[in-house]
């Protein structure tokens, strides 16, 4: 039914009071309607219409509500006299210019391609644990198990949840040599939450950052979007370097001393003196990344690098992504006690934390003993894994590439040839549904490596079979290419 543009469907599902609102609205808003002009009275309406006065009257309350319509006893009902803007926003020409964004949109814009671009769990995508062997029975139960009262239900510490932090501390002190109180730990969303945490309270844009060479192209990320700019440390056999930096100043440095990542390489005793020497120096701060330690399977673990500072200049982070499930993003920040009460404040205002729920349900899981029992297990299960995936890769490529692995974390390295790119292969590879990152990505300069990473963790043997399989056919076709 039509009267002056208004169209009305009864048999569509749409109540009719909500048709009538819509419709004079899209009247007013198109200019069809003027500013001031009167319109019909509901009984004037409900004539025309056919319809029922409550249903007219419910339509026009309504309008009125918002500002569209204005009634003025004993005259009538009018559009308000305000609207002079009556075009929408959708129906306003594009801007002849892209808008400008700010300084900080423009650093995550520039940032973002090193922040990982790969989707999905495909095989051998780093960083990726056992997803099929997740403890989902324990952890469910440890989920049922926490108490659903006010308390827990309230707003969370700024620190985070209060027995997973005591949690955490026990196992830190018993498996990597950090002694830490449960204040000094700060739980947040992920690692690389954690990352931008540190950043925002170090960092004032302009500060060097030293970051390893090759390095974690993710917290490179996060630096440069917070306006740092970044002193490359090398990497050997033997770990990061900093000798050639040693004169250099800096707000802090970045590193992996357990597992490099991503070449595998242990930092020495001598050169972790040298790194704390360096910071005490330059008056500097350490950021101990100790995403995978949980993980040896030739060697015992090296101690955390924390422990030999005492947590005066080191700050420890930790992550349950690459021992539970990328998912959950928690991890945690473990701060010198100088720096406690910058972070507390920090995450007041930021906010960035993980369900409470979440949280309280990892205490009880690693206070029940199952998390020390799901890392045991996952232990012999990826040294399994990784011992099929070098047999495969031997048994396929031969002599063609060489493997580098430190019988330690979730990955290991495979060199190719100089006359094959690892960027093209990687790229292929995606092609073929094999994840495999190429080492050029992880350099910030001129890449000296020519390789690829295989987190063999996350793929049994059957899928490790086939991916390989797969990774060869893509080899050939390049040497063939």
């Amino acid at each position: 039914m039509r009267d002056r543009g208004i169209v009305l469907d009864r048999s569509s599902g749409t109540p009719l009071h909500r048709q009538l609102e819509s419709a004079i609205r899209e009247a007013i808003l198109s200019g069809r309607l003027k500013p001031g002009e009167r319109i019909l009275s509901s009984r004037e309406l409900q004539t025309h219409l056919g319809l029922s006065r409550n249903t007219i009257v419910t339509a026009l309350d309504q309008l009125y509500a918002e500002g569209y319509l204005i009634s003025v006893r004993g005259v009538g009902t009018f559009v308000t006299e305000a609207l002079v803007n009556r075009t929408r926003v959708s129906e306003m020409p594009e801007p002849e210019k892209p808008l400008v964004p700010t300084p900080a949109a423009s650093a995550f814009l520039a940032a973002q391609d090193l922040a990982g671009n790969f989707t999905g769990n495909a095989p051998f995508r780093p960083g990726v644990p056992a997803l099929d062997l997740f403890p989902s029975v324990q952890f469910r139960r440890a989920l049922n198990a926490r108490a659903w009262n006010a308390q827990a239900l309230g707003y969370p510490s700024a620190c985070g949840d209060e027995r997973l932090r005591e949690a955490i501390g026990r196992r830190l002190q018993q498996t990597r040599g950090v002694a830490c109180t449960p204040e000094q730990i700060f739980i947040v969303g992920g690692a690389q939450a954690a990352f931008s945490l540190i950043a925002r309270v170090l960092l004032k844009r302009g500060d060097h950052v030293v970051v390893e060479e090759p390095g974690y192209p993710n917290v490179r990320a996060v630096l440069l979007a917070q306006g740092a700019r970044l002193l490359t440390a090398p990497v050997d056999a033997d770990g990061v370097d900093i000798g050639p930096l040693m004169r250099r100043r800096a707000a802090f440095m970045h590193m992996t001393p357990s597992h490099q990542y991503p070449t595998g390489a242990v930092l020495t005793l001598e050169r972790r003196f040298a790194v704390l020497e360096w910071a005490a120096k330059h008056d500097a701060w350490i950021v101990e990344d100790d995403y995978d330690s949980e993980f040896t399977y030739t060697r015992n673990p090296q101690p955390a690098l924390h422990g030999l500072d005492g947590g005066r200049r080191v700050l420890y982070v930790g992550t349950f992504s690459k021992v539970l499930s990328p998912a959950l993003r928690v991890a945690y920040i473990v701060v010198p006690k100088a720096l406690h009460s910058a972070f507390q404040a920090a995450q007041q205002v930021i906010g960035d934390q993980p369900s409470t729920i979440l949280q309280s349900a990892l205490a009880a899981f690693m206070e029940n003993g199952q998390f020390s029992r799901h890392i045991f297990r996952m232990r012999a299960v990826y040294d399994e894994r990784r011992r099929f995936a070098h047999a495969e890769f031997r048994r396929r490529f031969q002599s063609a590439v060489q493997i580098q692995d430190s019988g330690a974390g979730l990955h290991f390295t495979v060199h190719l040839p100089r006359d094959v790119d690892d960027a093209k292969f990687s790229e292929r590879a995606l092609e073929a549904g094999v994840i495999v990152p190429p080492l050029s990505k992880y350099f910030v300069g001129r890449p000296t490596l020519n390789g690829i990473l295989i987190g063999y963790a996350g793929s049994a043997p059957a899928i490790a079979k086939q991916a390989i399989t797969q990774l060869a056919h893509v080899y050939a076709a390049l040497r063939r290419a």
